[in-house]
């Protein structure tokens, strides 16, 4: 570390000893949002910096029904904040010898089926496995999480009727659950325990975080827990919990003041030099470049300040831990209903307390070509991007601005957070998309506008025994009616998205067409479930 650098380290240390002290607490005060009524869902915060005592702040109700105000201690779900703690259990076991990062998960689970590729344990923590994520596959037949009970028999039974991986394993990367459910199963059986027994002896109880516990029974009776929320319209909510057994991916019942116990461990390497490094270090794909995922944990740049967090979010519950361990600042955030914004939330408190540093400015400083405006799709799993002008700005459907330097280059800037991607226009006409060092190409589409009978010759019945469910679908006005059997209610309509393309929400069906041109399956997709067939039954 140079000279420049470790006065600059000391300068922020000594600046945020002086916030603590002085007014930390009021800080914190005036980055919380403050509802209209009380009388709503909220959250518990809570904030350390350095070594200073947390300073913890909650809002809202924890139970509507009863009246029962959110309190610091309040018990909430942390959703996928859980995979950091899935991740160190097998790390742990990893450190000791009993597991590696390079064995092929059947070795632990012999009930897979040979996908064709090794998938290896390491693959499981960062996200670059390939396997499907078992609760999309469960939505895609009509029964999503929070409508039937799930436990982890449940999730090995689903990933063992895959016959596919979304990917060549470590080639690509696309979050998926499956994976940290496989994980708190492996922990069980090359420990000899329970995950259940096997973390709290090797975690929570060395580090005295004494509110947290997993749920993997959600009939049992937590004292203190908030109920969990979904927001129905202005001022209405409804109850929305998760009612399954499945754990590793999420399911951690915990406080704010306990995630602060972890992030701290974290920062002072309480979990052993080999796992503190290893649960931090970057995924890396095949090709050598890393991604934005370490085990359990994203890494980002913020403000030019280097991020470790991941949010969380499991039926009416929002989470979201992170830390920026250059500045000394951790940051925890659980809330109970489904529409609270846990990472503006958590930006918000955090530049309270950040210095106002800013980051480097790329010469993203030209316009980037009006003639990229258009719709394109990912060559991976067929997702929909579209560039519209919006005044003289270039902008994607999910809100990002387009840049550009002087020699072509591109960038995606999202409002606050900067820039967040970067890109390339390649002499095909193709996007380059590059995710920090995750690169996907987008080919240019043209619009679709089906005629009814073109609709009717794509209709009829559809079967998948990877999910298993069988599809009716109907020409409808305006696209196709898609009803999973069994399920009558529970119909989805799909809208012409690109050619040869329909969308519903986040998922896309593409027909599949003979030499003849007619319809013998269709394909459905979305960000965790690539290109699952469905055959026609005649």
């Amino acid at each position: 570390m140079s000279m420049k650098t470790m006065m600059l380290a000391l300068a922020l240390t000594l600046c945020l000893g002086t916030v603590s002290a002085q007014d930390a607490a009021t800080q914190l005060d005036a980055a919380l949002p403050h509802p209209g009524s009380a009388d709503l869902p909220g959250c518990a915060v809570g904030v350390q910096l350095g070594d200073n005592a947390p300073v913890q702040r909650a809002f809202g109700m924890a139970d509507l029904e009863h009246a029962v105000p959110i309190g610091v201690d309040s018990v909430f779900e942390a959703g996928s904040v859980s995979k950091q703690f899935t991740a160190a259990a097998a790390l742990i076991l990893v450190g000791e010898g009993r597991l590696s990062l390079d064995d092929d998960i059947r070795k632990y689970l012999p009930e897979l089926p040979d996908y064709g590729h090794v998938v290896t344990v390491g693959e499981l923590m960062g996200h670059t496995s390939g396997l499907r994520d078992w609760g999309d596959i469960e939505a895609m037949a009509g029964w999503p999480r929070t409508e039937r009970v799930y436990d982890m028999a449940d999730v090995l039974q689903v990933t063992a009727r895959q016959r596919a991986l979304n990917f060549v394993p470590g080639t690509a990367w696309s979050y998926t659950n499956t994976g940290f459910n496989l994980l708190a199963i492996i922990v069980q059986r090359v420990s000899g325990m329970s995950f259940v027994d096997f973390t709290h002896q090797h975690l929570f109880a060395p580090l005295g975080m004494t509110h947290t516990q997993w749920r993997d029974d959600f009939r049992r009776v937590v004292q203190g827990r908030a109920i969990a929320y979904q927001h129905v319209s202005d001022g209405v909510y409804e109850q929305m919990m998760p009612f399954e057994n499945t754990y590793g991916h999420g399911a951690l019942l915990t406080t704010v003041g306990d995630l602060l116990i972890w992030n701290r461990a974290l920062n002072e390497g309480r979990l052993g030099a080999f796992v503190t490094k290893a649960l931090q270090t970057r995924t890396q794909l095949t090709h050598g470049q890393p991604t934005v995922y370490a085990r359990g944990l994203f890494e980002r740049n913020y403000r030019g300040m280097r991020e470790v967090f991941h949010d969380g979010a499991t039926a009416g519950y929002r989470a979201w831990l992170g830390r920026f361990p250059d500045q000394h600042v951790s940051i925890a955030i659980l809330c109970n209903a489904d529409d609270a914004n846990t990472s503006k939330l958590a930006h918000a408190v955090a530049d309270r307390y950040l210095p106002a540093a800013k980051p480097e400015q790329a010469a993203y400083t030209a316009a980037p070509p009006v003639s990229l405006a258009g719709i394109y799709a990912s060559e991976r799993d067929g997702a929909p991007l579209r560039l519209s002008l919006h005044g003289k700005q270039l902008q994607s459907d999910t809100g990002l601005t387009v840049l550009a330097d002087d020699k072509g280059a591109l960038a995606f800037e999202r409002a606050g957070a900067g820039i967040v991607m970067t890109g390339a226009v390649q002499a095909d006409g193709r996007l380059r998309l590059d995710n920090a060092g995750d690169a996907t190409f987008y080919d240019r589409q043209a619009p679709y506008a089906p005629t009814p009978s073109e609709l009717a010759r794509i209709a009829g019945r559809f079967h998948s025994d990877e999910v298993p469910v069988t599809y009716q679908v109907t020409a409808v006005a305006g696209g196709l009616k898609v009803v999973a059997e069994g399920r009558p209610g529970k119909s989805r309509l799909f809208v012409p998205a690109y050619a040869n393309a329909f969308i519903s929400g986040d998922v896309l069906l593409r027909p599949v067409r003979g030499a003849d041109g007619s319809v013998n399956s269709v394909v459905l997709s979305d960000d965790r479930v690539w290109h699952l067939q469905f055959a026609r039954m005649h």
